[in-house]
């Protein structure tokens, strides 16, 4: 996928996507034989964002009645509805429950804390990557939302840009809230729904369980979540939830699944990576010493080791930017037309006992290696890595939602 929807891991990480990309840019001139050099500060600059958080000075707010604020919807095709190799036309009518998907990081700039949403511009293409490898998982058994938000821009995640960073990230949480609710209100009528995210947008979509459905009336309507890919400490559902809990059991519903995956030659997570946390008494910055982690591949919350003989399938997608896409803030237009055959079989998967998801990097580095380095992180693909996984018990959630009309404990799932 790249580096551009990775989430920031400590105080020097934007600084080493942000290098990485001044290098790999730094190459292309040389070999065009370009006489202008594109320094390692240059990059920084050019893609930083302003000193200051300054609400004045952000993008228009977008209005979720026009069908172009929304990245995915039913009434729109693009990526999210591209399906597998002989998988055949999706059935529309068997699509009987919603998913509200918060998408990632999309945004490195220039210029702004916040995302200005532009179709033009390098995020949109990279949104339509994540829309093909996160969105199509969905499509048998429900109708897919994913609206466009004034993102964060990633340095949000930097220590260096704390107070501006929380503040951006308050400002793109009142997009995501926006479009739930109007969701809800134009769209939903009172079907079940899932709430999916990734990385800054799963951080968004736990601050929208706790505030929007975990003590409301609504909770009856979710089947699942699944804000996947962000460091969560393990107290996270102790401090301000009073029903969601994890999910322990296969087709669980009524729960929460987040797991953020490492390859097994790495330490995995970064003991002194700290991470902002939303709480409802306000912001903290902090160094989890434990993360929640539910193993995509049992579905299970524990530290058993489980096999790549049950692992059910990785999906490959090769991102259609580059580097140079990202330092001039472009769309290139190039887009997706097809899916190829996921991987069975592929790796096994064991949460760590510091919450970290670890996968067999030998297996997975030869499918899954674009924007993975020495440190072995591979959060830009920890919904791919598990997608057949991941779809395998959706729809196992939806049929048991389904067969009791309430959440299903995991007492009651077959094991």
């Amino acid at each position: 996928m790249g580096p551009v929807c990775a989430p920031m891991r400590g105080k020097d990480t934007m600084k080493r996507i942000l290098l990485t990309l001044a290098k790999i840019i730094g190459v292309i001139v040389i070999i065009l034989g370009s006489v202008v050099f594109f320094r390692e500060e240059l990059i920084v600059w050019r893609l930083g964002p302003p000193d200051t958080f300054d609400e004045a000075t952000a993008p228009a707010a977008p209005n979720y009645a026009d069908l172009h604020f929304w990245a995915a919807h039913p009434e729109k095709t693009e990526t999210s509805d591209l399906r597998l190799p002989g998988a055949g036309e999706a059935n529309t009518t068997a699509q009987q429950v919603d998913v509200f998907y918060v998408h990632p990081t999309t945004y490195m700039g220039p210029g702004l804390w916040n995302s200005p949403m532009a179709l033009d511009h390098a995020p949109a293409q990279t949104l339509e990557t994540m829309l093909g490898g996160h969105g199509t998982i969905f499509t048998d058994c429900c109708r897919f939302y994913a609206p466009r938000y004034r993102e964060a821009h990633i340095a949000a995640f930097n220590a260096d840009y704390v107070e501006n960073g929380m503040e951006a990230l308050d400002f793109a949480y009142r997009d995501v809230e926006a479009a739930f609710d109007y969701f809800l209100e134009h769209f939903n009528d009172g079907r079940p729904f899932i709430i999916a995210g990734h990385s800054q947008g799963s951080l968004h979509a736990m601050r929208l369980l706790e505030l929007r459905v975990d003590k409301l009336a609504i909770r009856d309507q979710l089947v699942a979540a699944y804000p996947i890919g962000f460091w969560f400490p393990e107290d996270r559902l102790d401090r301000g939830f009073a029903n969601l809990s994890l999910c322990e059991a296969p087709g669980q519903t009524g729960c929460l699944i987040t797991y953020d995956v490492f390859g097994d030659g790495s330490i995995g997570r970064e003991p002194e990576g700290r991470m902002p946390q939303w709480y409802a008494t306000g912001w903290e910055y902090e160094v989890p010493a434990r993360t929640l982690c539910v193993n995509p591949i049992s579905w299970e919350v524990n530290g058993e080791m489980m096999g790549r003989d049950r692992h059910k399938g990785g999906l490959p997608l090769v991102p259609t930017f580059a580097a140079l896409d990202i330092l001039l803030n472009r769309n290139n237009g190039v887009s997706y037309d097809a899916l190829v055959a996921p991987i069975p079989n592929l790796t096994s998967a064991v949460c760590r006992e510091d919450g970290s998801l670890m996968v067999e990097a030998e297996k997975t580095l030869p499918h899954f290696s674009k924007g993975v380095d020495d440190s072995q992180m591979y959060h830009t693909y920890d919904w791919q890595l598990f997608y057949l996984d991941i779809k395998d018990n959706v729809e196992l959630q939806v049929a048991n939602y389904f067969s009791s009309k309430q959440p299903v404990k995991a007492s009651e799932t077959a094991q």
